[in-house]
Formats: C-alpha cells, structure tokens, sequence
C-alpha cells in the first residue's frame, strides 16, 4: 500500500510539475528566508529579494534572542580563507545593529577559523564546520569552544604563520581531507556531510556521519553523491544536493535533476528550496558566475519554479525565518 501511495504521489506531482510549465497552474512566492552567496547575504520575502550585508558569505543560524549570526572569508581577492562572523538583528528588510563575533578557546585566545561553511544554533549551542581545517566545533553561544571532532585529521596554521595558505595548500594535497560543510541536528544525533572530494583524490564520493552530541561516530553512510553539500531529513532518509552531478537525491523519494552545481537547501512548507550555480570546473570562475533559487514539492521530480538572481555567484546557505 505504500508504495502505492508513493506511485501516486510521484503521478501528481509530475502532473502538476507539467502544468506548471506551461502555465496553467499559479505559484505563490509565499516564503520568506535569507540566502548567502559570493556577494552577499540576502533576504527573500514574498517574492521580494533584499541586500542585507556585501561580502563572501557562507553560514547564517539564528540566535535564541532573535539576532542572526553569519559567517563570511576575508579573501579580498587573495587566498586568505579566514573566517569571520557577525551578528545582527533584522528590522524589516536591513541588517541592523551588527557586531563583531569571536570563537575562544579555554585559554581565553580567539580562535580563527578557516573557510567555515555552516553554522547551526541548536539547544543553547552552536555547531560550526571549521570546513578547511576538517573539524567540527560545539560552542556555547558566546563563542568559546567546548569540543572539537576530529575524524582524521585537523589540518593547522603553519606554527609561527597566521596565513591559511599553509591550511589550504596542506588540506587539499591530503587524502584525509573531508571537507566536511553540513549538518543537521535533532534532539539524539548530529549528522555531518563530507563533500571528500576537495582532497589530492577527486575521485571520492561524499558520505555523512551520524554521531550523537558530543561527536561519538555511530554509523557512516558511504556513496551519497559527488561534492554533496546540504542535508535535510524527510520521510525516513535524507535529501541531499549531489552538488556534483547537478541534482537532489533522496534515498526512497524522487532525484530532482537541475544541471546546476547545488549549495544551499532547506524544506519550508512542504517545498525543497535549494541554490544553484552554472556549472564551472574552476570553483574561482563559478564564485562569479549566474546562479537561481529553484522551488520544488517535496516529493516532486521537477522544480515548479526557478527564480534567476543574475550574477551573484556560488549560493551558499538558505535559512527559513
């Protein structure tokens, strides 16, 4: 009877995915959440899109008291990777009362990041995929550093050398770069999304890691998809942007092929929205390049709708509010 149920899911939603095409059902931009891209964090609401703040920005959670952190790269044009992070509170459609956000370890030293990727604020805590050192941080939400997860192995400053030429020269010429970018958190367990194939061997396929809070490794789930970026949990599995060959997978649900390197993913109101880059081989020429918000039924095969954002390179996060 389930799969039945499904057959027929999947039926309806490809009918209506066709009508949609050629316009003769209606889609309402009812949804409002922020998005993060190479130039800038952004607003969408109603339809409407807004410029919050200017700059490369990755990770964006929100705070107990209503206040958003995000996180962006100093780049500049140079391969500085580091990361760094404000809050701020959202009056209608600006960005206001930002401050400066730091990372601390127990010694009371601030700590810099590199090339975070995202961020979540789950519990009291905040979750951060440190992404080009290869480990993951719990924090409390002043920024100090309660645990670190090292899976392999945590790629460091060259001693006596705050550039992260070092970092990133030193991760991407190893196999036990992960590069591990996502994660979503329930109530028992945190699951994290290794891209794996940002290393010396570009050959790996990504896999996700099921731990509980305080980063004891339960179970692994190997060949998810190529690059992959983002997870969201739905119906017993996960859907999962197969950043590298363009496409949404799900284990038991329909793939949502688009052709577009896809970064940035979050299900509000029974729809999938994700972010999708023209695809490039060069990460630099893509950071540049066209990009669009493409709207889908969960359990759809299609998107219904897909809204172009013109020039504003690789979308990075999607944060419903």
């Amino acid at each position: 009877m389930e799969q039945i149920s499904n057959l027929k899911r999947y039926s309806f939603n490809v009918v209506k995915s066709l009508l949609s095409q050629y316009g003769f059902t209606l889609q309402r931009y009812h949804f409002k959440f922020l998005f993060s891209s190479s130039n800038g964090l952004y607003l969408f609401d109603q339809g409407r899109i807004y410029k919050l703040l200017s700059g490369n920005y990755f990770g964006v959670t929100q705070l107990p008291d209503n206040r958003y952190l995000a996180v962006s790269y100093v780049q500049n044009g140079t391969k500085d990777e580091r990361s760094l992070a404000l809050t701020f509170r959202l009056d209608g459609n600006q960005a206001c009362d930002q401050q400066p956000f730091e990372f601390v370890s127990d010694n009371n030293e601030t700590v810099v990041p590199v090339r975070v990727h995202q961020i979540v604020c789950f519990n009291q805590k905040l979750w951060v995929t440190n992404t080009r050192q290869n480990i993951v941080w719990r924090c409390d939400l002043t920024g100090r550093i309660e645990k670190e997860f090292i899976y392999s192995r945590k790629f460091d400053y060259q001693k006596g050398n705050p550039a992260t030429d070092f970092v990133r020269i030193t991760a991407r010429n190893s196999a036990d770069y992960h590069h591990f970018n996502s994660i979503h958190i329930d109530e028992h367990y945190l699951y994290l999304l290794a891209h794996n194939s940002a290393g010396v061997d570009k050959s790996k396929s990504s896999f996700y890691l099921k731990l509980d809070h305080d980063f004891n490794v339960i179970a692994r789930t190997d060949n998810v998809g190529k690059a992959c970026h983002n997870l969201v949990p739905c119906e017993q599995g996960f859907y999962i942007c197969d950043s590298g060959n363009g496409q949404l997978v799900h284990p038991t649900l329909p793939k949502v092929q688009l052709g577009y390197f896809l970064r940035g993913l979050a299900l509000i109101d029974e729809h999938l929205i994700v972010g999708g880059t023209v695809s490039c081989d060069d990460p630099e020429l893509r950071g540049n390049g066209d990009s669009r918000l493409f709207f889908i039924p969960k359990g759809n095969s299609f998107a219904t709708v897909s809204v172009s954002l013109g020039r504003t390179g690789d979308l990075h996060d999607i944060l419903a509010i």
